[in-house]
């Protein structure tokens, strides 16, 4: 044991990150003004930086990066701890432990494998259709359960198809399109309603702090969910197209089925698990009319009655246990960082730097939109750290698309599907997961990846806006 906490703590590699991060902030910290930027402007882009570092490296685990972050601020001057503190606090903290909680509650339940067996006797032995009903099926969890959740929910009813169908790693056609189209199918769901990522919340708690924007359930699900059919019919289309999977056995069909069957009815625990979280997506659509109906309030009245006998299949202690608290810490202290890149000029200073960049004639929104997107989608494959590359994009994007008079809601989208999604590489949480059962490798993934990622790129300057115009999202 000692010598593993050794290892871990003297990687030469951790070594390096951890020296160029020092370096980064004694840098900002010691040199000359910088013209239209303050020194607590330039300290908290050089912390948000060496955090990025540290991000990218692993060179810390993620969260503990965030709070390193969050202390840096009052250390350096940027701002009091007392500040720090406070600007990591808010509503979107107390959704988002809600979302948690139906994530760890449905995975305990039999529900994804009975949709899984109910997926396969539908599809019998057509490879395109299976793939198309798991994917649906991954989608649809994803509307209730993060996408990571989602994700891992199929990897082991996926995995034990491909054993039984013989799928040999690295060369079989279905193992390659199957273990790229779950985290796929997820980011589709995902992104359909506000709770189907925890990017989601976050960007609009964002936008809600400092542009004013308030977004409702609903009218993120009509922006949404055609964005999820679309994305979830051209990932299946080109994994089908591309990788041409072989078909699926018999006894595949017939050993998950007979897993299926013995699962015999539903609990009681576990309907009430479901009934809660219906009532819950009921309550967030009521919410957009009803303003007593605040989101926050719903999840925790919702994390309340899973502590109920029959609310769920867990004991409130393990539910509690198993939510992703790491996640949830890093979400506040990019809250806390987000605010301070606002209040310190930072960010209307980078604002400045991305339009001095455009050339005149790229200055149209629909340009903008193209341009602004595509450098989501290639900062999100560079930063797999989905939260922190909302609180990246969401100040400055947002002063372009009220300079340019584009949809603040559009560019709300634009934020959160860019810092949800990345198709390109496996090294956001979502792809790393299947990308870790060795089907697959990165330049699978890259072969096919491009081509959602210019279809969302481009159907956010396009589709998005119109329908921003059409429900009178302006």
């Amino acid at each position: 044991m000692a010598e593993q906490l050794k290892q871990s703590l003297f990687r030469p590699r951790s070594l390096v990150c951890f020296a160029l991060a020092a370096i980064i902030i004694a840098v900002a910290s010691l040199s000359p003004l910088t013209p239209g930027l303050t020194y607590e402007g330039r300290m908290v882009l050089a912390i948000l930086g060496a955090g990025i570092l540290l991000w990218i490296t692993e060179s810390m685990p993620l969260p503990a990066t965030a709070l390193l972050i969050l202390i840096l601020m009052p250390l350096t001057g940027v701002c009091s701890f007392e500040a720090a503190y406070a600007n990591a606090m808010g509503s979107t903290v107390f959704f988002l432990m809600g979302t948690f909680a139906f994530t760890v509650a449905l995975d305990a339940t039999t529900v994804p494998t009975r949709i899984a067996a109910w997926v396969l006797r539908w599809s019998g032995t057509s490879t395109p259709k299976m793939l198309f009903g798991f994917m649906a099926a991954t989608a649809f969890l994803s509307f209730f359960m993060s996408d990571v959740a989602a994700c891992g929910v199929f990897i082991s009813v996926g995995k034990r198809l491909l054993e039984l169908n013989n799928a040999e790693k690295m060369q079989s056609p279905l193992g390659k399109a199957m273990m790229i189209a779950i985290p796929w199918a997820s980011y589709a769901g995902g992104c359909a309603v506000m709770t189907g990522n925890g990017c989601n919340v976050v960007t609009v708690g964002l936008f809600a702090e400092l542009f004013g924007v308030k977004m409702s359930f609903i009218e993120w699900s009509m922006l949404g969910i055609p964005f999820c059919l679309i994305m979830l019919f051209v990932a299946w289309a080109v994994l089908v197209l591309v990788f041409k999977p072989e078909p699926i056995s018999p006894d595949s069909i017939r050993a998950t089925d007979a897993e299926a069957s013995a699962l015999g009815p539903m609990a009681l625990p576990e309907k009430g698990t479901l009934a809660i979280i219906g009532c819950a997506m009921l309550a967030w659509i009521a919410s957009s009319w009803v303003p007593a109906l605040n989101t926050a309030m719903i999840a925790i009245v919702a994390v309340v009655l899973l502590s109920l006998p029959g609310g769920s299949t867990l004991p409130f202690k393990e539910l509690i246990s198993r939510m992703n608290w790491g996640v949830l810490v890093m979400i506040m202290c990019i809250l806390s960082v987000a605010h301070f890149v606002v209040e310190t000029g930072a960010g209307d200073w980078m604002v400045e730097a991305i339009m001095g960049a455009l050339p005149a004639s790229w200055k149209t929104p629909i340009v903008i939109l193209l341009v602004l997107s595509a450098v989501g989608a290639v900062v999100h494959n560079i930063v797999p750290v989905g939260p922190a590359v909302a609180g990246i994009l969401a100040y400055p994007f947002g002063v372009i698309a009220g300079d340019f008079g584009i949809s603040m809601y559009c560019m709300l989208m634009v934020v959160a599907w860019q810092a949800s999604l990345a198709y390109i590489l496996p090294l956001d949480c979502v792809p790393i997961l299947t990308y870790s059962t060795g089907y697959y490798s990165m330049a699978d993934m890259a072969k096919v990846g491009w081509i959602p990622t210019v279809v969302l790129v481009v159907l956010t300057a396009t589709l998005l806006p119109g329908l921003c115009l059409l429900f009178g999202m302006q």
